[in-house]
């Protein structure tokens, strides 16, 4: 009996040494952003996406979302301490990344900010309480249009177009709409 215990305590101490050394040879991950997804337009009240014109009325979140491209090389895999896996890896390879400095986001008509006349076409990044509020992940741009920004503006209850442009750091350019009447 002893001796099965001690036969299946190093059957079992083999596995684990075994999926460790599996784990520690962690796969590559290469990522490239090539196509700009979605521009998605929805209200912090009420956090589902919207993709065609809807009537904002409340503190508002514009999200882009682009699609990368990513491509694992092979590695042998056990499955039997993925943990191992989660803390040993860091091999992940941007071949590019949104270029921060690049994005300009646009309303295509005038609004009062402040006091004085926004122009169309104007970069909105540019206003300090949303370019306080701009977040960037790898491959998604989240602005949050909150009271603070909204507080100071004057719309005219009418659809407006939204526009969101940015370009890569390896030169590709990307641009979308979306229409959102603007009720505040």
């Amino acid at each position: 009996m002893k001796k099965e215990i001690v036969t299946t305590l190093k059957l079992y101490v083999g596995f684990i040494l075994l999926s460790v050394i599996a784990y520690s040879c962690c796969p590559e991950q290469i990522f490239q952003i090539r196509s700009f997804k979605s521009l998605t337009l929805f209200q912090l009240n009420n956090p589902a996406p919207q993709d065609s014109a809807t009537i904002i009325t409340d503190e508002f979140v514009l999200d882009a979302i682009f699609s990368s491209n990513d491509a694992i090389s092979a590695n042998i895999n056990f499955n039997l301490i993925t943990s191992t896996y989660a803390t040993s890896c860091d091999n992940d390879t941007f071949i590019n990344r949104l270029n921060e400095e690049s994005l300009i986001v646009s309303l295509d008509k005038d609004f009062i900010y402040d006091g004085n006349t926004i122009s169309a076409n104007s970069n909105l990044a540019e206003i300090t309480e949303i370019a306080d509020n701009i977040n960037f992940f790898y491959d998604i741009i989240s602005i949050n249009f909150l009271n603070e920004f909204l507080d100071k503006s004057q719309f005219e209850n009418e659809e407006y177009t939204f526009t969101l442009y940015i370009e890569t750091t390896d030169g590709l350019q990307f641009e979308k709409e979306v229409l959102a009447t603007l009720n505040l």
